[in-house]
């Protein structure tokens, strides 16, 4: 049994207003830290239980390395986000202030713009670059032999490559599992939706494993009706006037229940269902990435986090304990604190509340209790 820490945090839950442009479509300087307003939008206090992701000494030893050393990243999408982009500036910010990095980053950056920026980072002094998403692995594996004393890392891969790039992904169909389970308990129709931004195979597999989850809970006795699982995409992770088209057509077809992993397109999809509720129709909406309670906090289950800003620090911890950049693939989940339940806000039973808890510790604790989940770290 592993140990853990139940900690009491404050989640705040932060629109940025980002106070600098885009760079321009062709990099021509390094993008330095670009200065961002905290805005709090609303302080819950919630209990989630996460792992000790490294020990304390462990945690002092990384910060004794990284302290004045440089991050930089690349990101596809926008800061202010409210998933992936913001989750990852955050995790910039944690390095900064708690382990003493500097940091700079691009937002909006273009596949094919990416070997330049590398290049330009690694010449400026970025001592890790850090690649927010698995569009921009030929780039990096690329650039990464050019500059083997810089630890090059990436998320959304479970491979590394030798000498110096770690690849960082979420072990995935846990959260698939507890998510697709909750949703179960809560549709009248059976009909629930995954509505992601775009389909990997990594992402792929968590509404795989929420069917597999409806299924049990039927199997169990305890729901009656079937319910159909199935994944809808949206085709970008920036476009919430198409997620929200989307989340509409698919409540016209029935679906009373919507897993939002859109990112900024997720508060597209939040409208549809707002819209949808003042039209009389019991619709729910369940966060995926971060907790969105507060943007409906009627209708919104705080649903499942991935923490990217927990595995980057894990990554960052790795390179400085080893002193030296590192090659190697790093897939975590919830055993790693990268990945957790969030709360259900009072929506739904004490008893559907218990079993969605009960159900997350099996996943956390001992995945082979749970016969039909399979935990893949391969994706």
């Amino acid at each position: 049994m592993k140990k853990t820490i139940v900690v009491l945090v404050s989640l705040l839950v932060l629109s940025m207003l980002v106070l600098s442009s885009c760079a321009p479509a062709t990099p021509e300087t390094v993008v330095e830290t670009v200065v961002v307003e905290k805005e709090v939008e609303k302080v819950v206090e919630k209990t989630v239980v996460v792992e000790a992701a490294a020990p304390v000494d462990d945690l002092a030893k990384a910060k004794e390395f990284l302290t004045g050393k440089k991050i930089c990243a690349i990101l596809p999408g926008p800061v202010n986000d409210g998933g992936w982009n913001g989750v990852a500036y955050m995790g910039l910010v944690n390095l900064r202030d708690n382990f003493g990095m500097e940091m700079a980053y691009r937002e909006r950056t273009k596949p094919e713009e990416t070997a330049d920026l590398m290049r330009q980072y690694a010449e400026s002094g970025c001592n890790i670059i850090q690649a927010h998403g698995s569009e921009y692995t030929d780039q990096i594996n690329a650039v990464a032999l050019e500059y083997p004393d810089v630890q090059f890392m990436q998320l959304s891969r479970c491979v590394g490559q030798e000498p110096n790039v770690v690849g960082l992904c979420y072990s995935t169909g846990g959260g698939g599992y507890v998510m697709g389970r909750l949703a179960s308990w809560i549709t009248k129709t059976g009909k629930v939706a995954f509505l992601v931004g775009q389909k990997y195979p990594n992402m792929d597999w968590q509404p795989t494993m929420g069917q597999v989850a409806a299924d049990d809970l039927k199997a169990e006795g305890k729901i009656s009706m079937d319910v159909t699982v199935e994944e809808k995409e949206v085709g970008s992770w920036d476009d919430p006037a198409k997620a929200k088209e989307i989340a509409t057509a698919l409540i016209e077809q029935g679906f009373d229940v919507i897993v939002g992993i859109a990112d900024a397109g997720d508060v597209g999809t939040i409208e549809a269902v707002k819209e949808a509720r003042a039209a009389g129709k019991e619709v729910w909406f369940i966060s995926w990435v971060k907790d969105r309670n507060y943007l409906g906090t009627d209708f919104i289950l705080g649903g499942w986090t991935e923490d990217g800003g927990m595995e980057m620090q894990y990554a960052a911890v790795q390179y400085a304990l080893n002193g030296a950049p590192i090659g190697k693939g790093f897939p975590l989940g919830v055993e790693a604190g990268v990945a957790y339940l969030n709360p259900t806000y009072g929506l739904v039973s004490e008893e559907i509340d218990k079993d969605i808890y009960d159900t997350f510790v099996k996943v956390r604790d001992d995945p082979a209790s749970i016969p039909n989940l399979v935990i893949r770290t391969d994706l």
